[in-house]
């Protein structure tokens, strides 16, 4: 499990604990019984003779919630560590609010990442907020809870604009105690090793299918009209979102050959003078030579001269035409005179001679009107069978750890 470094940083502002003191929860015991339906999904399994246990939800049997917030949701700034670090150093040790325990003696086993934790803050009397996190830590909520809610009210108007000026504090203690997190400082070749990596390839491919599925229903090319003298051409958005797709499909592609780079490049390749053919190579040679640098593979993933190959040569240079915005034939209308009468043609509508023809077999289109269903659905083969090549390019570890995340949200550590 990755550590944080300890940063020797003091507080900047401590007025939150000087105008609103720490108290004692009352439910402070430690049961699995207090682990209810809703919870069960979100706790670690039992370890050996250790169960999870969790306290009461009430601070108090006598308290009634009176608001909840999602501080990742609402907080600016937020940062479940860094709330952490300046409770602590304002308050000390929090209450301990989930964490597995041992059957046999009742001892608390404290697990790196499955303990929850708070602290019960006193705004009145009646009035308490408390700062807990939830769910094995994956959440922190600022609660406020009240004690016999009175019924006048202008008493109760009192208790509220109070809690208002805990909320505004404690809010300006966070932002003011910023300093106690810093990035650069907390992640070190140690935390990378326990970091969870987001499948990018699958988030692409998932985007590229779900705008396929609005293109068909919204994507619609303008009806064909003859203009008028003069009469200007509007600016037409058919095809748009069938590109949308399109390109989506090939950034999942770029996605999976980055990651690969990025998580299976041999040590020896892993400096400077290698970037050029390795990180930062074209696509095509990337993906030919990843055998070479990369660790995981018995075979190259495609060879040059083949089908695959070509095709992914159509498909990089669609990439290129429509990312760049380049001008090509396609984007050219032209006035051709013969006999004295004027002819209008463009490549796009019309017969452009069998060795063009043939040739345009070879690229696709580049215009947005052109780009639709059958273009993307071409796309979107190339793009599955170079996934497929890769997964059988891979030695038999590596080909089952591909299996296990490539459609998946995260990606796995190889071990």
């Amino acid at each position: 499990m990755g550590q944080v470094k300890e940063l020797k940083h003091k507080l900047h502002s401590t007025h939150l604990s000087k105008n609103f003191p720490r108290e004692d929860r009352q439910n402070a015991d430690l049961c699995p019984s207090n682990l209810d339906e809703e919870l069960k999904g979100f706790i670690p399994p039992e370890i050996n003779d250790c169960v999870y246990a969790v306290v009461k939800r009430k601070p108090s049997d006598d308290f009634e919630l009176i608001h909840e917030f999602d501080l990742q949701e609402t907080l600016p700034y937020f940062n479940s560590i860094l709330l952490y670090r300046i409770f602590k150093l304002l308050y000390g040790p929090p209450d301990i609010l989930a964490t597995y325990i041992n059957t046999d003696s009742g001892e608390f086993k404290i697990i790196p990442g499955a303990v929850d934790w708070g602290y019960l803050i006193k705004i009145t009397d009646l009035l308490h907020a408390e700062v807990a996190s939830a769910r094995a830590n994956t959440r922190v909520k600022l609660r406020f809870w009240a004690e016999n809610i009175p019924k006048d009210p202008d008493i109760f108007k009192f208790h509220m604009e109070k809690g208002k000026r805990f909320h505004f504090d404690f809010i300006d203690c966070v932002e003011k105690n910023a300093h106690l997190f810093n990035e650069n400082q907390e992640i070190t070749e140690q935390n990378k090793s326990w970091s969870a990596l987001l499948n990018i390839f699958a988030e692409r491919y998932s985007s590229a299918e779900r705008l396929f599925d609005l293109a068909a229903h919204f994507d619609k090319l303008p009806p064909r009209k003859d203009l008028k003298w003069n009469e200007s051409l509007d600016v037409s958005t058919g095809g748009s979102i069938y590109l949308s797709s399109a390109i989506s499909y090939v950034m999942a592609l770029e996605s999976l050959i980055n990651t690969i780079y990025h998580l299976l490049l041999k040590t020896e390749f892993r400096v400077e003078s290698y970037e050029r053919i390795t990180k930062r190579g074209d696509l095509d040679l990337r993906i030919v030579t990843a055998h070479l640098f990369c660790d995981g593979f018995s075979k190259q993933i495609l060879s040059p001269k083949t089908e695959l190959w070509n095709k992914l040569l159509k498909l990089r240079s669609f990439r290129n035409e429509m990312v760049h915005g380049n001008i090509t034939a396609n984007h050219y209308a032209y006035a051709l005179q013969e006999d004295a009468i004027i002819f209008f043609y463009n490549g796009v509508t019309d017969f452009r001679g069998r060795k063009t023809e043939e040739k345009a077999k070879n690229s696709f289109p580049t215009t947005l009107s052109q780009i639709d269903k059958t273009v993307v659905v071409e796309i979107k083969n190339i793009v599955d069978e170079i996934v497929q090549a890769f997964i059988e390019a891979a030695d038999a570890k590596y080909k089952k750890w591909f299996h296990s995340w490539v459609w998946e949200a995260s990606i796995p550590r190889f071990e």
